[in-house]
């Protein structure tokens, strides 16, 4: 069912009180978080303790297993938004990560198995560089799919960018902590891999400068791996890929999840400060929308219509007779993409404006 549309913008704007209220509880949800941070973690999983029983449990689950999914998905949600400290403690339990990894290798997997554990492994590296490494590395493990785990991993990757999505935005979202003050910042603080200064920046709500720790370091050595490459240097493929996965008439949490990561390209694309055309200095954003349109057939960019319509406007707003010069036309694949893309975001729009916890969590 559609979401309910968002209401008129006198009740949208939230009065001064409400705005202190949600201020408070905020802070006061930091100050948990900060609290649960500072307990200390054990460095390895105490036997017989639950997460020990669901570890080896699943560890125990042949892939036609009636139990593999839900405990995976028990896991999953221990390691969701979770600590540095407490990833490592999943990740450590001996033959975990191989078998995330083989479990997403399996020649016909069953639904939803990549889903489940493309998204198990996303929030297990999710801001933490060292594990996105481990993980990288032991993509390299020869006695893993007869040394072609690596280009295999990646061919799913890229075949399956639904159940992939989370797992591509996380990998995006450790290269680039900055774009997340309150997870990715923290992270880095807690791993005692970022100095206080951009801490600090981060926390007042400045981009911070990380240029050093990408030159050296474990941030440096998660960014060399095979699977940050592909999410850089492929980022217009899958940016497009994400885009046209998603499908108006098949709203589900799945799509939001989609969409989220598609937009996030666009959003780290700003951050970037990426986006030279033509000697020109633009907007990252516009910029890998021009190149998503052009991925998608031979016709002018989203740029230049968008700026064509704008100086259109601009003629006829000033009492011009003749308006600017005709725009060429996007191209009917790269158009069809856009308008399916806009009604996307419009139904993601009415979504979180309409439900609060999500609008706050995805926040």
């Amino acid at each position: 069912a559609a979401a309910p549309p968002p209401p008129p913008a006198s009740a949208a704007a939230p009065s001064a009180s409400a705005g202190a209220a949600a201020a408070s509880e905020m802070a006061s949800e930091l100050a948990l978080a900060e609290a649960a941070a500072a307990m200390p973690t054990p460095e390895e999983v105490p036997a017989g303790c639950l997460l020990h029983m669901l570890l080896s449990l699943l560890l125990q689950q042949p892939p036609t297993s009636l139990y593999l999914l839900g405990l995976a998905s028990c896991v999953h949600k221990w390691v969701q938004a979770s600590a540095p400290a407490e990833q490592r403690l999943v990740a450590s339990h001996p033959g975990f990560v191989r078998f995330v990894l083989e479990r997403l290798l399996d020649p016909e997997p069953t639904e939803p198995q990549l889903q489940v554990f493309f998204d198990l492994l996303a929030e297990l590296i999710k801001f933490n560089p060292p594990l996105m490494t481990t993980v990288q590395d032991a993509l390299l493990d020869s006695s893993l799919a007869g040394g072609a785990a690596s280009d295999l991993f990646i061919s799913r990757l890229l075949d399956h960018p639904v159940d992939a999505s989370i797992l591509v935005q996380c990998i995006a979202l450790t290269l680039a902590p900055e774009a997340s003050p309150l997870r990715g910042m923290r992270a880095l603080a807690s791993l005692g891999l970022a100095p206080p200064e951009p801490v600090a920046a981060a926390a007042a709500g400045m981009t911070p400068k990380l240029s050093a720790l990408r030159r050296h370091g474990p941030l440096a050595d998660a960014a060399r791996g095979s699977l940050a490459q592909v999410v850089t240097r492929r980022r217009v493929e899958l940016a497009r890929a994400l885009v046209a996965a998603a499908s108006d008439g098949d709203l589900s949490v799945e799509t939001m999840c989609v969409i989220n990561a598609a937009i996030l390209f666009f959003l780290l694309a700003d951050l970037d400060g990426r986006g030279e055309r033509g000697g020109e200095r633009r907007c990252g954003r516009v910029s890998l929308l021009d190149a998503v349109c052009e991925a998608s057939g031979v016709g002018a960019s989203a740029g230049e219509v968008h700026g064509g319509a704008r100086r259109e406007g601009e003629a006829r707003s000033l009492g011009g007779e003749e308006a600017s010069e005709d725009v060429p036309a996007l191209s009917e694949e790269a158009r069809s993409l856009l308008e399916g893309f806009g009604r996307l975001l419009r139904f993601w729009g009415e979504v979180y404006h309409s439900h609060s916890c999500e609008r706050r969590f995805l926040e």
